[in-house]
């Protein structure tokens, strides 16, 4: 039986071509060796094996490797043995226990006994044989070093045990580091205690993460205290090449052996890792979109402009009427269609997700509305003060004697959102460092000196791959009148919340009206949707629908979210300009306000973001177009003053769609694009893009 399986495996190899690039990579290893004074005693070899491809050549020998994955390890341990024994690959090879076979699993045959849900494991029913599960990394450890293997020799020279590479001890998957080094190991023969050759010890790198079900992350939303056993982080251990490019935050499918622990009486269960690999977001045909959606699409062809606009006026109206916070609204789908695309969010300085900050008097509605948003983004983290926002250093408790970072709200929002809430009732300390990690897109952890190797204090980056959503009250400040006074645009028009960490934000919405008119009308019809609704049976309440339902949205925006829109010529130029325009313009007038040098980056993620609302697949002059013209509103609702002309509107003046959507609102756009050349001529000669050709 032993004898047919090892053909089977070799058979395999050989057909999968693993047997070829194990012996190319024999050959690069006896060149190593060649030139080394001291021939390594163990020798590691990494072999991929398709469990799916290996049950349909050898139903036996794939059922061993699923079911019973030492044994399957000592079965290619013995082929690569064997095989380099006949080819005479590597001459420092004279035993089987130097070779160190690691058979790396990527997949699992797609059926239900081999998926393992984090939140049903058990000591008391486990298996140690692979499984495949989801995770999120809660928490994970520096990298640290094992034991890979050690040799040992018995001290009675005429023992057999006291031969070279008798004893030699290697890790095995679940195995804790006493299994591989410890003084009290003896010898088969004599009973002597055998002594390590300290100089053959190979150490490996190791880290230890801690993965939270993905099921947890609606509980991290909508209630913290919902986190209970129900939801506790599992163990993972990581080694060798598993341990690089792991992310806080990030959504992993990984393949492992759970293993159980005990240690000072407790009782734990962990996980093995075999392969680790980060879940991607899979486009979705254009045919995916709901019927609603694209009877939408159909009726808006005959302008670049109205499809996103209608979507921004539909959205989230059982919320809000349709008509009142309609930049907010847009500026809200343009960050969920920025932010869902985490297999691409901030590969590039100019990508990524889009920071939305509202200020407005109405925080009640401001939070319904921004909470309604969330649940349209996976995941999205609602922070909260019992909860750090951004990492937290504890000490492991698995014996390493190393730190564990603990992830904030910031870094578990990884390819989503992260919605702060209330930015004025956050003490001034949490502002600041939040402004830090908002400028460099990275959360710094300090190491304390015990855990380093070096003894010295050491500090980690760990990036943030979010969208960071927040509001705030502009009349909610709490500084004497005379400094509020002294201060215009910054204390009466942002609250507690200072200038500089307002301008992180890519885009801050005012959504209190600069007329009067306009937040009457937009009151009017808040008041005019709550009293229908309170007058309204319960059964007929329940039947009231949204224009576009939260079901029909958030499949669009999987549709949307999977779009890679090129950026033009005639679109650059039009961003370009601008910004050089506003740079050169805004501070040499009498009317001088600052025009952050971050703006070309989100000038240019707001133009893709809405070129994917609206489903294009390039970055079209009218997607500048409109991110001009959103970016500009927000300066000019800060400052007052716009060299455009552009005037705020958070809400629709008369309510009137069809004009707002129309051929009017196109000659609007058309009127603004000339003005915006313009300016660009008079302000911008020098810029290197080519002008778009009539």
């Amino acid at each position: 039986m032993q004898s047919s399986l090892e053909e089977s495996a070799v058979e395999y190899l050989d057909r999968s071509g693993a047997l070829q690039k194990l012996i190319q990579d024999c050959r690069t290893r006896a060149e190593i060796e060649s030139h080394q004074d001291k021939p390594s005693a163990v020798f590691r070899f990494v072999l991929t094996v398709d469990p799916v491809d290996l049950v349909n050549f050898d139903s036996t020998l794939g059922n061993l490797v699923l079911h019973y994955p030492l044994d399957a390890g000592r079965i290619f341990q013995d082929v690569v043995y064997l095989s380099i024994k006949a080819l005479d690959l590597i001459p420092q090879v004279e035993s089987r226990n130097q070779i160190l076979v690691h058979l790396s699993i990527p997949t699992l045959p797609p059926l239900p006994s081999y998926s393992l849900h984090l939140r049903d494991l058990s000591c008391q029913a486990v298996e140690q044989r692979y499984f495949q599960f989801e995770g999120i990394v809660s928490s994970m450890t520096n990298v640290i070093q094992y034991t890979q293997s050690a040799r040992y020799q018995c001290p009675e020279s005429g023992c057999v045990g006291s031969e070279p590479y008798t004893y030699i001890r290697l890790h095995t998957a679940g195995a804790s580091e006493s299994r591989t080094i410890r003084p009290d190991f003896q010898c088969h023969h004599c009973g002597n205690i055998l002594e390590e050759d300290v100089s053959c010890r190979v150490l490996a790198d190791k880290r230890v993460v801690k993965m939270l079900d993905p099921a947890a992350m609606p509980g991290l939303l909508w209630s913290p205290h919902r986190m209970g056993e129900r939801h506790q982080a599992v163990t993972v251990f990581l080694r060798e090449e598993l341990v690089q490019g792991i992310e806080m935050g990030a959504h992993y499918t990984v393949v492992g052996i759970p293993t159980i622990d005990r240690c000072r009486g407790d009782i734990t269960i962990s996980i093995e890792a075999n392969s680790i690999a980060k879940q991607v977001v899979q486009p979705l045909p254009s045919s995916a979109l709901p019927d609603s959606v694209t009877r939408l699409y159909q009726d808006r062809l005959g302008s670049p402009y109205s499809f996103a606009a209608s979507l921004a006026f539909a959205f989230a109206s059982s919320v809000s009427p349709p008509g009142t916070y309609h930049k907010l609204k847009l500026c809200m789908l343009l960050s969920l269609v920025s932010t869902q695309s985490n297999n691409k969010m901030k590969e590039t300085k100019d990508g990524g997700g889009l920071h939305v900050m509202a200020v407005g008097s109405d925080t009640l509605l401001l939070s319904r509305l921004l909470t309604y948003c969330a649940a349209m983004s996976s995941p999205c983290v609602h922070h909260t003060v019992d909860k750090h926002l951004f990492a937290k250093v504890t000490k492991d408790t698995h014996g390493t004697g190393t730190c564990s970072i603990d992830a904030g709200s910031l870094l578990l929002s990884h390819g989503g959102c992260c919605f702060l809430g209330d930015l004025g009732q956050m003490k001034r300390d949490i502002q600041s460092s939040l402004q830090g990690v908002m400028e460099k897109d990275v959360v710094t952890v300090q190491i304390p000196k015990k855990y380093g190797d070096s003894g010295v204090l050491q500090s980690l980056d760990l990036p943030i791959r979010c969208s960071i959503w927040a509001y705030t009250d502009p009349n909610s400040c709490k500084k004497p009148a005379a400094t509020a006074g002294a201060d215009l645009f910054l204390q009466q028009e942002l609250g507690n919340v200072s200038k500089t960490l307002a301008d992180c934000f890519s885009l801050v919405c005012y959504t209190d009206s600069t007329s009067e008119t306009g937040d009457m009308y937009a009151d009017s019809l808040l008041v005019q949707d709550i009293l229908d609704c309170a007058t309204l049976e319960e059964e007929d309440l329940e039947n009231v629908g949204e224009l576009l339902s939260a079901n029909d949205i958030k499949q669009f925006l999987q549709v949307a979210c999977c779009l890679h829109p090129q950026l033009t010529p005639p679109a650059e130029y039009l961003l370009q300009g601008y910004f050089i325009s506003s740079r050169r313009l805004r501070s040499n007038s009498i009317q001088s306000c600052p025009f952050p040098p971050t703006a070309l980056r989100t000038l240019t993620a707001v133009a893709s973001a809405h070129a994917k609302l609206s489903l294009r697949t390039f970055v079209a002059e009218e997607d500048a177009l409109v991110s001009i013209s959103l970016f500009e509103e927000s300066v000019t609702s800060r400052y007052g003053y716009s060299i455009l002309g552009v005037q705020p509107t958070p809400h629709f003046r008369h309510g009137n769609i069809v004009q707002y959507l129309g051929k009017e609102n196109d000659t609007q756009m058309e009127q603004f694009h000339l003005q915006l050349l313009r300016l660009i001529s008079s302000h911008a000669q020098d810029l290197t893009i080519r002008q778009p050709e009539e």
